[in-house]
């Protein structure tokens, strides 16, 4: 969701600072995905999203140009946003976090200890 959307056109004046490039996940479909065919997508300009916590977080170890490049081409997403209740929410880890870090696949201890022996 384009933060001009979700603000709906309104500059927040709590001086919380939005930037052009900046969208936000929506929080219902990130917590129950939904199917959309890959044709419907696939004649359509197509651009980047990094995800991440932060800004600092997405970029670290970029040069500036290299961090200018990114935005030149995509945007960035930091949080999430419930538009039933038009409020931010925290962004849902499986957006950022690599697969090898989400729980679900890391083994149980009991399972570790059984592929141990």
């Amino acid at each position: 969701i384009p933060c001009r959307t979700a603000t709906r056109g309104s500059f927040p004046l709590n001086g919380t600072y939005f930037q052009v490039n900046e969208v936000f996940a929506d929080h219902e479909s990130s917590l129950n995905p939904i199917d959309v065919p890959r044709a419907w997508l696939w004649n359509l300009p197509k651009r980047t999203v990094y995800f991440g916590t932060s800004i600092p977080t997405i970029f670290k170890g970029l040069t500036t140009e290299e961090i200018q490049y990114c935005f030149w081409r995509g945007f960035v997403c930091v949080r999430g946003f419930d538009q039933k209740e038009r409020a931010p929410r925290p962004l849902r880890a499986r957006l950022h976090f690599p697969a090898s870090r989400l729980k679900q696949n890391k083994p149980k201890t009991d399972e570790k200890d059984k592929l141990k022996q």
